[in-house]
């Protein structure tokens, strides 16, 4: 009988989601696993051998069967059993017909505790365990290369790809092979209490900066071959997470790219650093058989999403100085140059030259009472709200970008503000932001495109220590006051503009 595998939500669903009711024959085995606090020890080992008894060959249910013995009474240990099933389930599903990892799985029971940790964690980085046998080794209780902080160990292990391989798609596999593996190792350590999530989210960083560097160096060493030229002059700006340094397992790169149109065949010119910055996208962010590393967002440029993906010197200058908004000048602030290019030293006065041109409160504040009606409305018609999930902080009312608003008024003490306890304000924004940035880094490790209601009991479990709440009932309030609160002071800066308008017209 050929067995179809199952697709089925990333985390455990609730008993009584509609995620969970999908295709009844085949998900039986979930309402069993929902219902296991009624099944004892060697009731759940035959639930699993029974259920993949008939789905697999003959060469690998011994090795199978003894996987099953040896992992599930540790799941059955913990609190939290019931998610662990569930992604043992999962795991068992995608590697039912890799015979050698199964094999190297059976002979490799040192990492069974440290296995059942990931599994226990979220269906994400279940799933990086899965995709590549090599993530055994970092489970292994004895792995002796521990994180320190410094990009070197990162470019050392990038290093080792040979970018001279001709075969395009052999060469995106293997770093991307490679960039799955470091990443999982920062994710690990997080889990397994080796680091704390700010800690993290440095590592996450220069992984990307270290990832970024071998892929400027494939798509340079290409065009310098193509066009026989060495004398490249541009800058690529990172903006946002990539520029604070501030990544999390799956922030996009957020890129501008610049070169130098002058003295030169300008549409020559033009196309070599189109080339150039479409093959550095498509080395970072194309999806192969190993899936993809990072999503590039270029639409901060001054064509934005249409036009050419690279700009002169000049028209960047010109755009900033004449025509960009007030929020793009306000996002200039957090940037940073990351290649080496002798061009650089001119883009990098510029920026500072541009970081400093007056951003009119009346304006911003106009912009932001703009984007609130975009965000609700599309061509004229008013938009069904969606049902926003209490870790949702980012694009939502009171949350991240709201935050770098009010710290834009605030700081720069704003006519707009309200003079009341200025510095405590400051005070309370740094504790939201902060609360935001590690609710982000943690749900960035549980999901990757659609999100579930809930978050896994073991990342909640990470976000109450690290915030310092009580438990999940103090830490989804304290996000929602912390929503009320920010968006209820945002809205008084935007009323107050309001208002002003009106009693000048």
């Amino acid at each position: 009988m050929l067995y179809k595998k199952l697709h089925i939500p990333i985390n455990l669903p609730l008993a009584q989601d509609k995620e969970s009711e999908t295709n009844h024959s085949n998900l039986e085995i979930i309402r069993k696993i929902q219902d296991s606090d009624k099944l004892n020890l060697s009731s759940t080992i035959d639930l699993f051998k029974n259920y993949f008894n008939k789905k697999i060959s003959k060469v690998i249910i011994t090795n199978l069967y003894f996987f099953f013995d040896e992992i599930i009474p540790i799941v059955h240990q913990s609190k939290q059993k019931k998610e662990g099933l569930y992604q043992l389930l999962r795991f068992t599903n995608e590697i039912i017909f890799n015979f050698p990892y199964i094999e190297t799985l059976s002979k490799n029971k040192i990492v069974y505790k440290n296995l059942v940790k990931v599994f226990l964690f979220s269906g994400y980085v279940t799933s990086l365990v899965k995709e590549d046998v090599k993530t055994l080794e970092i489970l292994q209780p004895d792995f002796a290369i521990r994180l320190n902080g410094n990009i070197t160990y990162y470019k050392n292990y990038l290093d080792k790809i040979s970018i001279k391989n001709l075969d395009e798609e052999v060469l995106l596999d293997s770093l991307r092979q490679s960039h799955r593996l470091l990443k999982f190792q920062i994710i690990f350590a997080l889990i397994n209490d080796e680091i704390n999530i700010d800690r993290a989210s440095q590592e996450f960083s220069l992984l990307a900066q270290a990832t970024f560097d071998t892929s400027l160096k494939i798509a340079e060493s290409r065009i310098i071959k193509k066009y026989k030229i060495d004398n490249l002059s541009y800058s690529i700006v990172a903006y946002g997470r990539f520029a604070t340094l501030s990544m999390t397992a799956n922030s996009d790169l957020d890129l501008v790219f610049i070169y130098d149109g002058k003295n030169s065949n300008n549409n020559f010119t033009q196309k070599v650093y189109i080339e150039l910055f479409r093959q550095l996208i498509r080395t970072l962010s194309s999806k192969t058989t190993e899936g993809l590393m990072y999503e590039v967002d270029t639409k901060l440029r001054p064509s934005g999403k249409e036009g050419p993906v690279v700009c002169t010197y000049d028209n960047f200058k010109k755009y900033h100085q004449e025509n960009s908004f007030c929020w793009e000048k306000l996002a200039l602030k957090k940037t940073r140059i990351i290649n080496k290019n002798n061009f650089n030293a001119k883009t990098s006065r510029l920026l500072e030259k541009l970081k400093t041109i007056n951003i009119s409160d009346k304006e911003i504040a106009h912009e932001i009472a703009m984007m609130r009606t975009n965000i609700n409305q599309t061509d004229g018609h008013v938009l069904k709200k969606r049902s926003i999930k209490w870790f949702e902080t980012k694009y939502v009312g009171g949350g991240q970008r709201d935050i770098e608003f009010l710290n834009f008024f605030y700081q720069n003490k704003s006519y707009l503000i309200e003079k009341f306890e200025v510095s405590k304000k400051l005070i309370l924004f740094k504790k939201i932001e902060s609360l935001y940035f590690k609710i982000d880094q943690v749900v960035n490790i549980c999901f990757l495109e659609n999100k579930q209601d809930n978050l896994p009991n073991q990342a909640v479990n990470l976000l109450v220590k690290e915030t310092i709440t009580r438990d999940l009932g103090s830490l989804k309030a304290y996000v929602n006051q912390s929503k009320i609160e920010i968006f209820k002071i945002l809205n008084y800066i935007i009323d107050s503009n309001k208002t002003t308008i009106i009693d000048q017209s």
